[in-house]
């Protein structure tokens, strides 16, 4: 529409327009939903006119998600779900996922160093020896969490996410196991038409800085994404740098009406260092000190490469497959030295998956939509480990092998009901089998284990009108039995571990108010987990306790999650295409049901103790998330963020406390089209504006009090991006 006058045109479905009777100068402004409008100029009457909107933040009922294998929107979704799209992770330094996806109720990244990341979804695991973050991931539908459970966050460049749903709780019923939730990531994808080449680079405190180059096409048969990516860091601490080179491909070819392939293919050449961790006497005199040993090249690397495809067929209105496999290779070393002693191994790790789900949609009374879904998945892993006696060039004490393999089948059926409700139904039987066998060491059996699982989930939904939205779901979860818990690097095995089962029940409300302007996210939830997998002291052998893995507890877990957010556009005038104001709450109060353990005393006799009733260890009572987003129409934006934690315990007696801590990060930049062919955009940001003393990573219950791990005060980083179009 031409600024100002009462004239305007729609696009066809090629996104072309004309408009009569323009003269030079004159200013038309072009819009749409869900993308940030965009005035140009015209200075040629038969001036042929291309023009490029952004996407912005959209609410809850514009926002479609794949999850439980139904593309319905985010607000008519029954279970606990966040969103994170592109401008989202974009609200920070875009080096690592930390800062963005702790903004979602619920969810918070540990992390040490770049590349070395701790997700807890309501609170995560205990952290115990084998234990991994308790839920899995996918993407583009395509499996990618390893047979162990190893979730591969760390081997993706942030820049290559195009958006990104944490479904939080147990979704078994569909995904299998994982009692913390499933991470479903979408790539970026360029858009249709358009063929460009893309720069960007970003240099910060602690040396860090990362450097990208993509290229990007898409015409109507398809598309196809490049990308290279360096990310480096110093670290903050002694010992704490990190390097990641990522290469990666994937696109998307459409062979049919009917039929479209998703590919991804990457390498990754990664480390990272391991500081260890200090106590608090340590921490007063030098936080940045190591806490391992500077003689040691302390630290991780890793050599990986992933590929995977899906196959999605739409053979009519009514049947669909989506059928996916994936496949990782990795090899890497991991080292750790202290005075006292060292840790070294080498590993090699490969992972297959395949995963298929067919539904067919019908009518039910009423003409009512109804859908069902039955599907299975397959991963199998073998983890090859070498430990060394004392560093690399020691000789190899021990040499195991493990092979996992899950299988999943599962059903879903989701049915329209009168009075606006909907109803999901579905469960899904899992098997689990682990086969163990160590190579040097002739006291330690071979074993194999079998664990089976069914899990069963019911959901509902019910409409309050056009934009409210009640739901309520009750779902069993689990996690079977990690190889690091059962074999214990070797030693103290107990190949009797069970599941570890938690019954989730959630009620929620969700919904957009305001004409749209407010919008809002509700959960409450309750997880009885039973069966922990807990470190049991069995007894003391000279001063040393004798620690084996059991079942050993039970943990009851309460919680209340918040989002809400409101866009005040309408009072801000015609100069800003974002102005938003949003929280993130988050409530937690997990305790221990039960859990006995011993205790070596004074006089070297072993008694009884209990946690009954203690709080679990490094859950964090209250978070509350602030952020402030403004953009204005000519490319300015500036994005503000206030994260606030309260203390948590440190070990399980709740006799060890951290202190509360915020942080307040800002970002500011300007992104704006160049001209016809180029897009730029340059940035600068502060992290912990405050310069607050907080730890990023507990080690919980650790040996003479060395909890604390503690992370950077304030920094400042910058950077810049510039696209050139090729095409059109």
């Amino acid at each position: 529409m031409g600024a100002g006058k009462d004239r305007g045109a729609i696009t066809d479905g090629s996104g072309r327009f004309q408009l009569y009777q323009m003269s030079m100068g004159t200013k038309i402004k072009i819009s749409y939903l869900g993308y940030e409008s965009q005035i140009v100029v015209v200075n040629s009457p038969e001036e042929m006119i291309q023009v490029r909107l952004t996407p912005i933040s959209t609410s809850l009922s514009e926002v479609t998600v794949t999850a439980f294998e139904s593309d319905r929107k985010l607000m008519d979704i029954p279970a606990a779900i966040g969103y994170l799209g592109s401008r989202d992770l974009e609200r920070f330094a875009i080096v690592s996922p930390h800062q963005a996806f702790s903004t979602l109720p619920g969810v918070k990244v540990h992390t040490t160093t770049i590349g070395r990341y701790q997700v807890k979804i309501r609170g995560g695991s205990m952290g115990t020896i084998g234990h991994g973050d308790n839920y899995k991931s996918y993407w583009n539908g395509i499996p990618i969490t390893t047979s162990n459970g190893f979730n591969p966050l760390a081997y993706f460049d942030m820049g290559n996410v195009g958006n990104v749903s944490v479904i939080r709780g147990p979704s078994g019923s569909i995904y299998g196991a994982g009692i913390n939730g499933v991470m479903l990531f979408e790539s970026k994808e360029p858009t249709e038409g358009e063929t460009s080449l893309q720069t960007d680079g970003l240099y910060g405190s602690y040396h860090t800085y990362r450097y990208n180059l993509e290229f990007a096409s898409a015409t109507d048969k398809g598309d196809i994404r490049l990308q290279y990516s360096q990310v480096h860091t110093d670290g903050y601490r002694q010992e704490a740098a990190s390097d990641n080179e990522f290469i990666s491909v994937s696109g998307n070819i459409r062979a049919s009406e009917k039929g479209k392939v998703t590919f991804l293919a990457q390498y990754v050449d990664r480390f990272y260092g391991i500081p260890g961790n200090l106590n608090a006497g340590q921490v007063l005199e030098n936080r940045k000190q190591p806490g391992n040993s500077p003689d040691f090249d302390n630290g991780l690397t890793t050599l990986s490469l992933m590929v995977g495809a899906a196959h999605d067929y739409r053979w009519n209105e009514r049947w669909q497959n989506i059928t996916s496999f994936s496949y990782l290779a990795s090899e890497g070393t991991f080292l750790i030295g202290t005075p006292f002693f060292s840790l070294a191994d080498e590993t090699l790790v490969t992972s297959f998956s395949m995963r298929t789900a067919t539904s067919y949609n019908f009518k039910t009374l009423g003409n009512r939509n109804g859908r069902w879904v039955i599907g299975g998945e397959l991963t199998r892993g073998i983890n090859q480990v070498n430990d060394f006696t004392d560093g690399f060039n020691s000789p190899i004490y021990s040499s195991r092998r493990s092979t996992d393999r899950v299988f999943l089948g599962f059903s879903q059926v989701e049915v329209d009901l009168p009075l606006d409700f909907t109803l999901m139904a579905g469960a899904s039987f899992n098997n689990y089998f682990l086969g163990f066998r160590e190579y040097l060491a002739d006291d330690i059996p071979a074993f194999s284990k079998y664990v089976n699982d069914i899990s069963p989930r019911l959901a509902i939904t019910k409409k309050m009108g056009e934009n409210i939205v009640l739901h309520g779901n009750i779902s069993k979860g689990f996690t079977p039995p990690p190889r690091g818990a059962i074999d214990n690097t070797g030693r103290n095995i107990n190949a009797d571990l069970q599941s570890t089962t938690g019954l989730n029940q959630e009620i929620g409300i969700r919904g957009n108010l305001f004409d749209s302007r407010f919008h809002f996210d509700l959960i409450t939830y309750r997880l009885n987990e039973r069966n922990v997998i807990l470190p049991k002291v069995m007894g003391n052998m000279g001063g040393i306790d004798l620690i084996r893995n059991e079942n050993a507890g039970a943990i009851n877990r309460l919680g209340i999650e918040l989002t809400s957010a409101y866009d005040f556009r309408h009072l801000t005038g015609r100069n800003f295409s974002q102005a938003k104001l949003w929280t993130s709450y988050t409530y937690m109060h997990h305790v221990f049901d039960t859990y006995h353990s011993l205790q070596t005393a004074e006089n070297e006799e072993s008694i009884e103790i209990s946690y009954s009733g203690k709080v679990i260890p490094g859950i964090h009572p209250h978070t509350l998330v602030k952020g402030a987003d403004l953009a204005m129409r000519n490319g300015f934006y500036i994005n503000a963020t206030y994260s606030n934690y309260t203390g948590i315990y440190l070990n399980n007696e709740n006799t060890d406390k951290d202190t509360a801590y915020a942080v307040l990060d800002f970002r500011s930049g300007i992104r704006r089209p160049l001209g016809s062919r180029f897009k730029g955009e340059i940035y600068a940001g502060i992290n912990n504006a405050l310069d607050e003393r907080y730890t990023a990573v507990h080690n919980l219950n650790a040996f003479l009090g060395s909890y604390f791990d503690p992370a950077p005060g304030r920094n400042y980083y910058g950077g810049f991006s510039l696209k050139y179009f090729l095409l059109p």
